[in-house]
């Protein structure tokens, strides 16, 4: 349950409470002698519509009046969540649409939603945003189908046509969940009963409405309702030829479409009633004449036979004069004006029935590797699954996820030895052929599925896939999560650092705090930024067993010791490199007295030694050997002809995180800065570094390309500029400065 969820209900005085006086002889509570089954109340969810919110009152007073013409009533309650001005102010112009106010403070769409079905004053319960529009006679049409026995209590009804405009526009029509081609499992990756429904309030005392969570991650209440329902044989079906315009808002100010969020753990999605529905479904008589479940191709949209029906155009003029982003559903080009039922994804249900069978009731240690990335990757692999078998006596099941690249893990070999579950990243992506939008959300079903287990992350490129999207999930919803750095030394370059890193500065930004990691002693100079890292030692036996497979691999012929995840998982954290409050030591000090100030995105330092003065600049995230400051400064000091001192190399980072090697000309000088200042207005990081024997005058020079532009405009001008050969800049992981890394989050 979501925080939102747990607060109590603040009913605030304001001026909805006169507005609710004014609206309350308008309730179909006071309209006596129609029978029980002629009446419904509308919950219409409102927080910050706005002006949006006029032409879905318009829309409602239509349909309201069509219900009464059929016999029916219709009672709107308005549930309103933390409004706004405009929106309240919009809300008044419409006394006779109203019916009830209820205000509340809760900042969540879910649990407003359910607090307006518990007040409702009719067992018949339609739900509604306060942006979206419904046809006309979407109330009349049900209550036809009511009268005419074709209404179960225990079902639910969608619209027969979702039709979006806005940020996007297209038509579908709702699939029965009874249709034979329709299959539960396609809610796994893909969203297809959403919860503008009528239904009879019954179902949520038995299946209660979801709850998001922004803090979690957790969300999308009506997708985790639809599969709840569903798991229970609860039908969803629609009220023929209605329709609801949905509208599509950007990301960034839409409840519904909050990045990051994943919908909850649900017993349809349990490895045993996957297991039972596929036996159930297998044997089912009579087979489908469409197409073969077994090896159905990747879906694309199913279509009716053009044109669209004339129902369908008569509900654009008459709600595109309420709303006139509706009528844009005349631009259609012909061949899409059709009733596309949504995707029939049967790629997604064979994947995921090989990703979920064969996992057990157990917690699990999740291992996200990616073999290409590591040293001894087929050994330190195995020594995980082996630490993960014998945790805590065998409480967890261990679980590879992996991108293989050319190794072949056995299925067999890992469920015999180890008791483990493989997923394997290139089954998924080139035998089921998932996009994307898919396979993110795939990866993330047996997380969801069993929380309060334990990740191990040892810089694999496709946990930084998923916890790109949906590290917050992760790191609320898991008992542990671990960062592992199998590598010894201090190779900047090493990748799976870089994916540690990316995925390093999400975490930090989450919790606020440093994030743990588990490293070789010999690689702690790589995670000396406090802000960023709280390094961890490998305990001895686990360094021990690394050394093993790595340094000693082919020193004999079985592999000594074994992985102590229990320690691993404990932590031992790493002493510190210097006192706290002492800054680390500048990698020129050895043989410079330095000192160092900020401007913005540039290191600048004075160098004294002896009776010389030297100038240093460059990017906070430079990292360049320090023998290459002994020779710069020695090159500078005995040669007055050279004003400039520059590495040979660049290394530099695109905004997506790819490294690009860049080995410059400096005959050409003013072409070796223009590139370097070029590619710094791509976005990414590149690693300029020059010292100089005068200072620059550095009003301006707070950013990479600034300094690389000044250092150009001065070879331009004759300064003489020298190198090291082969000297190489490289632009380190971290979190050096926050503009970049928000920059970055926002990508």
């Amino acid at each position: 349950m979501s925080d939102a969820a747990r607060r109590p209900v603040k009913m605030r005085r304001s001026p909805m409470e006169t507005l609710s006086r004014l609206l309350q002889p308008r309730s179909a509570r006071n309209r006596p002698g129609l029978p029980a089954d002629a009446r419904a109340t509308a919950v219409l969810n409102l927080h910050r519509e706005g002006l949006l919110l006029a032409p879905t009152l318009r829309s409602i007073a239509i349909a309201k009046d069509l219900a009464r013409e059929e016999g029916g009533e219709i009672e709107v309650l308005a549930v309103i969540d933390r409004p706004d001005a405009l929106t309240l102010s919009v809300l008044e112009r419409y006394p006779g649409v109203v019916d009830r106010v209820e205000e509340v403070d809760l900042g969540d769409l879910g649990a407003a939603r359910a607090w307006g079905i518990r007040r409702a004053s009719h067992d018949w319960v339609f739900l509604h945003d306060g942006d979206d529009l419904f046809s006309s006679n979407w109330y009349r049409a049900f209550f036809r189908q009511l009268r005419a026995g074709n209404i179960d209590p225990r079902a639910v009804y969608h619209t027969h046509v979702f039709a979006r405009f806005g940020d996007l526009l297209d038509i579908r029509t709702t699939i029965d969940s009874e249709d034979p081609r329709f299959h539960p499992l396609f809610l796994v990756s893909e969203w297809y009963y959403s919860n503008k429904l009528v239904v009879n309030r019954g179902l949520f005392d038995e299946f209660p409405l979801p709850h998001n969570s922004a803090r979690t991650g957790i969300g999308n209440e009506d997708w985790n309702w639809s599969a709840h329902t569903l798991h229970a044989g609860i039908r969803h079906s629609y009220i023929p030829e209605t329709i609801c315009f949905y509208r599509v808002k950007p990301a960034r100010i839409s409840l519904g479409l909050t990045p990051g969020m994943m919908q909850d753990a649900s017993p349809l999605f349990d490895p045993q009633n996957i297991l039972e529905m596929t036996r159930e479904r297998g044997s089912r008589n009579p087979p489908l004449r469409g197409f073969s479940p077994l090896s159905a191709m990747k879906a694309e949209p199913i279509s009716s036979e053009p044109p669209l029906p004339g129902w369908f155009w008569q509900e654009v003029t008459l709600q595109g004069a309420l709303e006139s982003m509706i009528t844009e559903f005349n631009t259609m080009p012909v061949a899409e004006r059709r009733l596309w039922l949504p995707n029939l994804n049967y790629n997604v249900v064979s994947a995921t029935e090989y990703m979920m069978l064969g996992l057990d009731r157990r917690p699990k240690v999740f291992i996200f590797a990616t073999m290409e990335r590591m040293r001894a990757a087929d050994m330190i692999v195995e020594l995980l699954l082996e630490g993960a078998r014998d945790l805590d006596g065998g409480a967890y099941q261990p679980v590879l996820i992996v991108d293989e690249g050319d190794h072949v893990f056995s299925e067999a070999r890992l469920a015999a030895t180890y008791g483990a579950k493989l997923i394997s990243v290139r089954l998924m992506q080139e035998h089921y052929r998932l996009g994307e939008w898919y396979f993110r959300r795939m990866m993330m079903r047996p997380l969801m599925q069993f929380m309060n287990s334990i990740v191990i992350d040892t810089g694999s490129s496709i946990f930084g896939d998923v916890f790109g999207e949906f590290h917050r999930t992760i790191l609320e919803n898991q008992k542990q999560v671990m960062f592992l750095y199998t590598e010894t030394g201090t190779d900047p370059m090493a990748p799976t650092l870089a994916a540690l890193a990316e995925n390093a500065r999400l975490w930090r930004r989450h919790a606020n705090r440093p994030v743990p990691v588990r490293i070789h002693p010999s690689a702690l100079p790589l995670f000396t930024d406090d802000h960023l890292w709280q390094p961890h030692f490998l305990d001895a036996r686990s360094t021990a067993a690394l050394a093993s497979v790595t340094s000693s691999r082919f020193a004999g012929l079985v592999r000594d010791g074994s992985i102590d995840l229990a320690a691993l998982l404990a932590g031992n954290p790493a002493p510190a490199l210097r006192e706290e409050g002492v800054p680390e030591a500048h990698p020129a000090a050895r043989w410079f007295q330095v000192d160092t100030r900020i401007s913005g995105e540039i290191e600048i330092s004075t160098l004294r030694v002896r009776d010389a003065e030297l100038h240093l600049y460059r990017s906070r995230d430079a990292w360049i050997s320090p023998s290459w400051f002994a020779v710069a400064g020695k090159a500078l000091i005995e040669n007055d002809e050279l004003e400039i001192f520059s590495p040979h190399i660049t290394i530099g980072r695109s905004r997506e995180g790819r490294y690009h090697c860049t080995m410059y000309d400096y005959s050409k000088a003013d072409l070796a800065f223009a590139t370097m200042y070029d590619q710094s207005l791509g976005g990414g990081r590149i690693p300029v570094v020059a010292m100089t024997r005068a200072p620059l005058e550095d009003a301006g020079l707070d950013t990479a390309g600034a300094l690389a532009r000044h250092l150009y405009r001065m070879v331009r001008s004759g300064a003489g500029i020298s190198i090291v050969q082969d000297s190489v800049a490289i632009a380190r992981y971290g979190d050096p400065y926050g503009e970049q890394e928000n920059a970055d989050a926002e990508l």
